[in-house]
């Protein structure tokens, strides 16, 4: 018989985009979901089922304490879902305020929620650790030197993670988009091609994770190309990003 006992989820960056959209997609299907964002709880009084408190990811012990304290709540951590991150406005010169923010969040603040994570999995002997990395993390996108350098980092940690925690019966699933329409990409004054809606993107990752992949990319035709681009010897790749086929320095 298939276990139809409710899964125990954790969300970081629970409070806006694909992690607030993922949590309610989870209550939806009767599972239990806690997680944590930047936002007031008072924000969260229309979804109530969601447990939800204020943090900052950047905060180790914080962060720690209350993913330990959701599992103890609940008996176990079936999956832990790391999706917490900023963006910069793009520029040739980083603004090195920003690019700062950009790597405490999305790359310390990724290792303050996998820390209590797998620790708490490796007892178990099961689990499932999903990050958010990024096309732009596969190639040096022009203006995009922090930000592809963070998911770049998360990429990489997650692809060393799965080889090292599949054998204790841990997944990990790295999911890796491009352009999403969300209130961290609304802003960007650049195009945005192939844009995806929040709800389709959502969707296809909570597929993935269900399916348990250990690596998920999105949308074609344009995960195709930046997988292919990732391949070129870099010089090719060079002179083709110098001319910005894309637009991404409008």
């Amino acid at each position: 018989m298939p276990n139809t006992r409710p899964l125990r989820i954790y969300i970081t960056g629970a409070s806006s985009g694909l992690g607030l959209g993922l949590a309610k997609r989870y209550l939806a299907s009767g599972h239990i979901v806690g997680g944590c964002g930047i936002e007031d709880k008072s924000d969260f009084d229309g979804h109530a089922r969601l447990h939800y408190q204020k943090a900052d990811v950047r905060d180790r012990e914080a962060l720690g304490f209350l993913i330990q304290q959701f599992a103890e709540e609940h008996s176990g951590l079936d999956v832990l879902i790391a999706f917490a991150g900023i963006n910069h406005p793009k520029a040739a010169i980083p603004d090195w305020d920003r690019a700062h923010a950009v790597m405490q969040i999305n790359v310390t603040g990724l290792m303050n929620a996998l820390e209590p994570a797998i620790n708490i999995m490796a007892k178990q002997k099961s689990g499932q650790i999903v990050g958010i990395g990024s096309l732009s993390g596969l190639v040096g996108l022009p203006g995009m030197a922090s930000y592809g350098a963070s998911k770049a980092a998360t990429i990489a940690m997650l692809e060393s993670l799965d080889v090292d925690l599949r054998p204790m019966g841990i997944a990990v699933t790295t999911v890796t988009p491009g352009f999403i329409d969300t209130p961290l990409t609304r802003n960007n004054p650049h195009k945005m091609p192939f844009l995806l809606k929040e709800e389709e993107a959502v969707e296809l990752i909570f597929k993935a994770i269900q399916a348990r992949k250990r690596y998920v990319s999105f949308p074609q035709p344009l995960s195709g190309v930046m997988e292919t681009m990732r391949r070129l010897p870099r010089g090719v790749y060079r002179w083709i990003a110098e001319r910005d086929p894309t637009g991404l320095k409008d």
